[in-house]
């Protein structure tokens, strides 16, 4: 149901994008998509660390809670003016002149976000998923309804802003139908809960500059229709790519948990979940660069054939950062979360100044989307290579990477070799590749596993849950 959820929210995005992008323009998403990145930034300041202290205590205290609640409400008012008095030196940098408007317009959604009673954080602490599967996807229809209806009388980027805002009012009205919540402000246990709510931030600062950091960089090296492109590239990625693999996390840390106290069960069972991510990550990663033109054109219209270039790149680059992000559960369990924040950050460093340099080099954000997928690729590698040394957990990376590898670049090659009638309709020959590639990876991939001996890996995890399946 959890992973559900996060579908069906990622999917009620993606009709709102496909629709809305159908009706306004790469420029319009351009705007508002970098008014987008200071905001993304400043809700990260805004993240104290609310919903995880509620997960993870046993019992929560009241006057704690009312505490987190205050420090949420008070940081988000000082968000929001801050919004306000950098709006115009944010347009200046980004040089986009309409994003001061916009800013000190959407800087209302800062308060508005911390207004909301914590339900969601209840119900995912308690397991009532089915309440909060109807609660998430209540609030982003609101908003996609709004944004499209706006956008198809108005035909303007004012459309994604309106929405934003309606989701984020409805959202304070349907938290507090689903678990009211009466506010109190209070700095009573604000000694006990600053410590948590600082590395909070820390984590979440790092995780938007490693999310973020080359559309910063792409929007100072373009104007607002190229990097609009470029935008919806990295969202689309996204939804593909993060959705796919990333569900998977939630179920291996429990799993891996289980079995800590026994090194050789635990270098199997993380193995086997290595093998599972490195198949899903090659297989949607290459799938999308196979298909990206009919992708891009069936899903979004053929004004946006700028963004199809980026695809297999930016593609690349998700599926490696979603990867790594699977086994930060690791650091946890060896309790050397230091080790990960040393990663996190140098991979951060890295991405800063690899796409810095190709857009100073070329001025191309192709050059940038290669610069992620390059950076990105080479340092997750690095970190799986400590992180899975024979010190530490004895399992090979080569060992299940290179099958899944040769099975995703013949996938490829096949794919891009299909060649159709001018008048077949695309979604005839997009379904038509897709068959051809998921049917050639297996294939290959499983081929490739027979001649190997069948070793124990994401094959055999696969077999296993299908074998399950059927009993």
């Amino acid at each position: 149901m959890l992973v559900a959820t996060r579908f069906l929210v990622r999917l009620i995005g993606f009709v709102s994008v496909s629709i809305t992008a159908r009706l306004l323009t790469p420029e319009d998403f351009g705007v508002v998509g970098a008014a987008s990145l200071v905001i993304a930034l400043f809700a990260i300041l805004n993240q104290i660390g609310l919903s995880e202290y509620v997960v993870r205590s046993k019992q929560v205290d009241p006057d704690e809670l009312q505490t987190m609640w205050t420090i949420r409400l008070s940081v988000s008012s000082a968000i929001a003016l801050g919004i306000y008095l950098v709006a115009p030196y944010a347009a200046a940098f980004l040089q986009e002149p309409r994003l001061e408007e916009i800013l000190r317009i959407l800087c209302i959604a800062s308060v508005l976000g911390a207004l909301r009673s914590p339900a969601a954080e209840f119900f995912n602490r308690n397991m009532q998923y089915s309440r909060l599967l109807f609660l998430t996807a209540a609030d982003k229809v609101v908003a996609v309804v709004v944004t499209i209806a706006a956008a198809y009388y108005f035909r303007t980027y004012w459309a994604l802003v309106w929405g934003q805002l309606a989701g984020m009012l409805f959202a304070i009205f349907s938290s507090q139908i689903a678990r009211p919540f009466m506010p109190r402000l209070t700095f009573k246990k604000v000694t006990k809960v600053r410590s948590f709510a600082f590395w909070t931030l820390l984590v979440g600062l790092n995780g938007y500059g490693i999310r973020q950091v080359d559309e910063w960089i792409a929007k100072r090296s373009s104007d607002a229709a190229a990097f609009g492109a470029y935008h919806v590239a990295r969202d689309l990625c996204r939804l593909f790519v993060a959705e796919i693999i990333a569900p998977a996390g939630q179920v291996f840390f429990p799993a891996v948990s289980k079995v800590q106290d026994d090194k050789d069960k635990m270098s199997e069972v993380i193995g086997r979940f290595a093998g599972v991510a490195f198949i899903a990550a090659f297989a949607v990663a290459a799938g999308i660069a196979a298909v990206s033109e009919e992708l891009v054109y069936l899903l979004l219209g053929y004004q946006w054939g700028q963004a199809i270039p980026y695809m297999p790149y930016v593609a690349a680059g998700t599926a490696a950062i979603v990867v790594g992000e699977l086994f930060q559960g690791l650091y946890v369990i060896a309790d050397r979360q230091d080790i990960s924040t040393r990663f996190r950050f140098a991979r951060l460093l890295l991405l800063l100044l690899g796409c810095s340099v190709a857009a100073q080099v070329s001025g191309a954000l192709l050059a940038i989307a290669q610069a992620l997928a390059v950076i990105s690729i080479v340092s997750v590698t690095l970190e799986l290579v400590w992180l899975f040394s024979p010190k530490r957990y004895s399992v090979s990376i080569a060992a299940r990477v290179w099958r899944p590898g040769l099975a995703a670049t013949a996938m490829y090659f096949l794919v891009q070799s299909i060649a159709t009638p001018d008048t077949w309709p695309l979604i005839v020959v997009m379904g038509l590749k897709v068959f051809v590639g998921v049917l050639s990876f297996i294939l290959v991939l499983g081929a490739l596993w027979l001649i190997s001996g069948r070793p124990t890996g994401g094959e055999t995890e696969f077999l296993d849950r299908i074998a399950d399946y059927r009993r």
